[in-house]
């Protein structure tokens, strides 16, 4: 059943002070334990109790001289989507003069994603941000929900999770249905190297094909490395219906151009090649690299926005549960674009 919601104004340690009849930061010397006389600490008290008035996690931090922090749980933080994601983060954290803790599980596996969780908590942080959980071989109940105010930063939308979904089987719907359009009759994936289940990427490549009555190929798995990318170049070069590739990022793009060069294929001429992410110098590769740009620097902005959300919302309504009615309010998809350049045409 659903909590409703109040929809009275919170009120601010200024109304405290004013009904009080003293200064604000003597509101904040009786919040914080420190010397009010009698006669003020009465009149405050009352003030509060009339008011109903809950102090800000956040001003209680700084009126106390303690620097308020949020720490972020970075999967993976060598990427570019991460590296940029965590500027995004820092310059919004900047702004609401919050700092920002930055924690690296030793691997990917569950026991030292979740000691790193721990350690972070013991840090006594506002929230957490966790970036790309779904990435990993993890049940998402397994850890969540926290104790803490938290938000998830995705590749998908996590069903129940207050999270930043930054839609990637949709964009690799796009750039499937996008080749497809141009006439060729199947897509050959390189996929990056994350679980089949969590590979959305991958599942918005197979669904396009699906939709769209073409054959669904055997996907070829990477690892980061644009030199393995560039070895499977080389071999689909050897295949004689490989006329276009989608590959999982821009950097295993560029290596899979190299080596179908190294066989003697153009792109795109002979072969249509398009990537995933939008790197910065994705636009000066030769040719021009036709990619699925996301906005990983608004996706980590948008991650305080609604962590600072839900923190002033816990603040604010103690006793109101998230339930399956508000949830939408917890979560937001930023959707990638499709940039046409030249590594992709017609099939010749």
């Amino acid at each position: 059943m659903a909590v409703k919601r109040h929809n009275r104004q919170s009120a601010s340690i200024k109304d405290v002070a004013e009904m009080a009849n003293v200064s604000i930061s003597s509101v904040s010397r009786f919040l914080n334990g420190g010397y009010v006389s009698s006669a003020n600490r009465k009149r405050i008290g009352d003030a509060v109790n009339r008011l109903h008035y809950r102090p800000s996690r956040i001003a209680q931090a700084l009126a106390s001289e303690i620097n308020p922090s949020i720490a972020v749980i970075a999967i993976d933080s060598s990427q570019l989507g991460p590296t940029l994601m965590l500027g995004g983060i820092e310059q919004k954290a900047r702004e609401k003069g919050l700092a920002v803790t930055i924690c690296v599980p030793e691997t990917n596996k569950v026991v030292d994603i979740r000691h790193t969780l721990n350690a972070a908590l013991d840090q006594q942080p506002l929230g957490v941000l966790f970036m790309y959980p779904d990435m990993v071989d993890m049940r998402l109940h397994d850890i969540f929900p926290l104790d803490v105010p938290y938000v998830m930063i995705t590749g998908e939308k996590a069903d129940g999770f207050p999270d930043i979904s930054l839609c990637d089987k949709d964009g690799g719907e796009i750039i499937t249905r996008y080749l497809l359009s141009l006439g060729h009759e199947t897509v050959y994936h390189v996929a990056v190297p994350v679980k089949s289940k969590t590979n959305r990427r991958m599942q918005g490549w197979a669904k396009a094909l699906r939709d769209m009555g073409a054959r669904v190929p055997e996907p070829i798995y990477s690892t980061w490395d644009p030199g393995e990318a560039r070895d499977i170049g080389r071999a689909l070069a050897l295949k004689e219906d490989v006329t276009a590739v989608f590959a999982g990022n821009d950097e295993l793009a560029i290596g899979v151009i190299s080596g179908l060069r190294d066989m003697g294929k153009r792109v795109p001429e002979d072969v249509s090649v398009v990537g995933f992410d939008g790197h910065p110098l994705s636009g000066y590769w030769d040719p021009p690299l036709t990619t699925l740009r996301q906005n990983f620097a608004e996706a980590g902005r948008s991650s305080v926005d609604l962590l600072l959300r839900q923190i002033n919302g816990r603040e604010q309504e103690e006793d109101e549960m998230v339930t399956d009615e508000n949830n939408e309010d917890m979560r937001m998809d930023i959707h990638g674009k499709l940039i046409i350049r030249g590594s992709a045409s017609k099939p010749h």
